[in-house]
């Protein structure tokens, strides 16, 4: 089915799916309250009267409206990104997208974007990159802003968001390295959807350190592999905040925002330019107790501390040989450290 102009131009439908192979985009109809629920904007949140069409890209008109306030939540994974952006939705008049798939689509093109196998040109991808996200941020009403929670699979996009949104703000969230690997190995899933993304945080961090023997993915155990994710997403955060657009990037570490709320969130607030009613708002939301995405179940603090030390246990020496390899690694090549 082919999708109407005027479908375009409302934005109770979303830009929902890229097609690059049959170069289309496919728009949905997406309500406020499917949007609020959603732990993914993908497959998993259509039902099977969703309305919408596809349409070629090449009659695709150009986004020119004046984009609507949007800032945008990067993270490692596993580090209670979901949970913030469920304290960020306690902003009044603030709609919040949590890994919509074309956001994750257009990652998937970035690298090879205005090369011979690129499916687009660097110019091509930029302006599409721009025109849809500037049209995934249209808020419904009575909403008036967006936070847009990328996928972990998207933190290459941070300096072309912010380059072509220049009054957004960015966060980066993560946790330390131990606690991150006893979060994943806690569980097969979690390991298995961290090594899924090893290759492509593997190239990247080469291309900052040169060839090193280590660094071959043949070569490295899971919590090893596990732990060169985290150390990727490390060195990128650090070169994200001292980089030009350093003073838009928000680092916000998921143990200080367990151990001290009041203030990360505060931090949070000065950094989006939002009052503190919010930060009051955040600290009382039902999210702290919840499992993030299943809301139906609870999981508290306390639930996840305990969860840890027996993961610490079960795994030390696996979490203490991918500590070294970090440790190596940050040794050989001082730039990571």
């Amino acid at each position: 089915m082919t999708a109407p102009v005027p479908m375009l131009h409302d934005p109770a439908f979303m830009p929902f799916r890229l097609d690059a192979v049959g170069r289309r985009m496919l728009f949905v109809q997406l309500d406020r309250t499917q949007r609020a629920k959603a732990a993914f904007l993908d497959e998993r949140v259509l039902a099977g009267n969703s309305q919408g069409g596809w349409v070629a890209l090449e009659t695709l008109p150009p986004w020119t409206e004046t984009p609507a306030e949007c800032h945008f939540l990067f993270h490692i994974g596993h580090c209670g990104s979901t949970l913030l952006s469920q304290l960020l939705a306690e902003h009044p008049q603030t709609q919040v997208l949590r890994e919509p798939l074309t956001l994750r689509t257009l990652a998937e093109h970035q690298v090879d974007a205005g090369l011979p196998q690129g499916r687009f040109s660097r110019e091509a991808w930029q302006t599409l990159l721009h025109d849809t996200v500037g049209r995934l941020a249209r808020p419904l009403a009575p909403d008036r802003r967006s936070v847009i929670k990328a996928t972990s699979s998207c933190n290459g996009l941070v300096r072309p968001l912010l380059a072509a949104f220049p009054a957004a703000r960015a966060i980066f969230m993560d946790m330390p390295l131990r606690p991150y690997l006893a979060t994943l190995l806690k569980s097969p899933d979690s390991v298995r959807d961290a090594v899924t993304t090893a290759p492509a945080r593997l190239a990247w961090l080469r291309e900052q350190v040169g060839e090193d023997a280590s660094l071959h993915l043949h070569r490295l155990t899971l919590p090893q592999q596990c732990a060169m994710v985290w150390l990727a997403e490390h060195a990128r955060r650090k070169a994200l905040q001292t980089s030009a657009e350093g003073d838009r990037v928000l680092h916000v570490d998921f143990e200080r925002l367990l151990e001290s709320p009041e203030s990360t969130l505060a931090a949070v607030a000065a950094h989006l330019g939002w009052d503190t009613a919010w930060v009051a708002a955040a600290k009382a939301s039902s999210a702290w107790g919840r499992y993030s995405k299943a809301q139906q179940h609870g999981y508290s603090v306390e639930d996840r501390r305990h969860d840890l030390a027996r993961s610490f246990g079960l795994h030390e020496q696996a979490i203490m040989d991918a500590e070294a390899f970090v440790s190596t690694l940050q040794q050989r090549h001082p730039s990571l450290a």
